[in-house]
């Protein structure tokens, strides 16, 4: 009976461990890779640049790997050149709508675009900024053949990620407004992952080491991109002075405001940051919007002086 009950035991703990370590870093990388979520936008749901009387187009162009991506172009006659919008994980433009208004009022064209893999875009997998700036840039050439003007980029979240990594590629960006961002992929992984321990209490038997590093190479193989590219940190420091305005909403258990002092010391003095109070992530706009728009408003007009 001992023999059988030993048995009984270590199969058990076989399948702890298989679950554990085998079968739950696949799924969550899966999920966060490949499957296309949609978060209903309630705050926005049904808006257009029309509900602001704004004047737009419907717009589409390619990646560089091919890839569709669709967007708004909201033109400005004051022509001082164009701000590029972009939403934050599983969302869509229409998380940034409400900033259009305010870009065209200070005579700026906007275009607000939907990432790969999100909205009405194409594309099969997230990767986190890695091709997400890829998008980005090509928003940029767009934004450039419409408008001969100066390009400014700004983000939330993943929208945030995105622009910084594309801002460190692309000399073209003349500054970034980085919202709510991550320090890298690894870094908010294992973050989160330590958040979601806490969801349940049986849950911490999911250790973040080595399970963390599992994800990603799983993220790697389902996602086929390198995680590692994904570092805003580094990407904060290739800005080369260019103005940058880093935003953080003060109680944000997501990406905590110190990531945007450290996004700062990155990029340089000439960096500015912005911490909004409220314990929402990627909500300061709507938190905060007076100091917001102060602050976006002095960037705006750093770039175009």
């Amino acid at each position: 009976m001992w023999t059988w009950l030993k048995r009984a035991l270590l199969l058990a703990l076989a399948a702890v461990v298989l679950f554990v370590f085998g079968w739950v870093p696949w799924y969550l990388a899966g999920m966060a890779t490949t499957r296309r979520f949609v978060y209903h936008d309630h705050e926005n749901e049904g808006l257009t640049p029309a509900s602001f009387h704004l004047a737009f187009e419907e717009v589409a162009f390619r990646s560089s790997d091919g890839v569709e991506i669709r967007g708004w172009w909201i033109p400005c006659t004051d022509g001082k050149g164009t701000v590029v919008l972009v939403h934050g994980l599983n969302r869509s433009r229409i998380e940034m709508v409400r900033r259009a208004p305010f870009v065209h009022e200070s005579g700026w064209n906007a275009l607000l675009i939907d990432l790969r893999h999100h909205g009405r875009s194409g594309g099969a997998v997230t990767t986190f900024g890695a091709r997400e700036k890829d998008d980005v840039e090509a928003a940029v050439r767009y934004a450039r053949g419409r408008s001969p003007g100066k390009v400014v980029l700004w983000g939330v979240s993943l929208g945030a990620a995105s622009v910084m990594l594309a801002a460190a590629e692309t000399p073209q960006v003349a500054g970034v407004i980085c919202d709510s961002s991550y320090r890298s992929l690894g870094d908010t992984l294992r973050h989160h992952l330590q958040l979601f321990r806490g969801f349940r209490w049986w849950l911490r038997i999911v250790p973040v080491w080595p399970v963390a590093d599992e994800i990603l190479f799983w993220m790697r193989e389902r996602g086929g991109f390198d995680p590692a590219s994904v570092d805003i940190r580094a990407a904060a420091g290739r800005l080369d002075g260019r103005p940058a305005l880093f935003v953080a909403n003060s109680e944000d258990v997501r990406m905590p405001k110190q990531i945007a002092f450290d996004l700062q010391a990155a990029a340089g003095r000439d960096a500015e940051v912005l911490i909004v109070p409220g314990r929402s992530h990627g909500g300061a706009w709507r938190d905060g919007t007076a100091a917001y728009e102060a602050a976006a408003r002095a960037l705006l007009q750093r770039v175009a002086s």
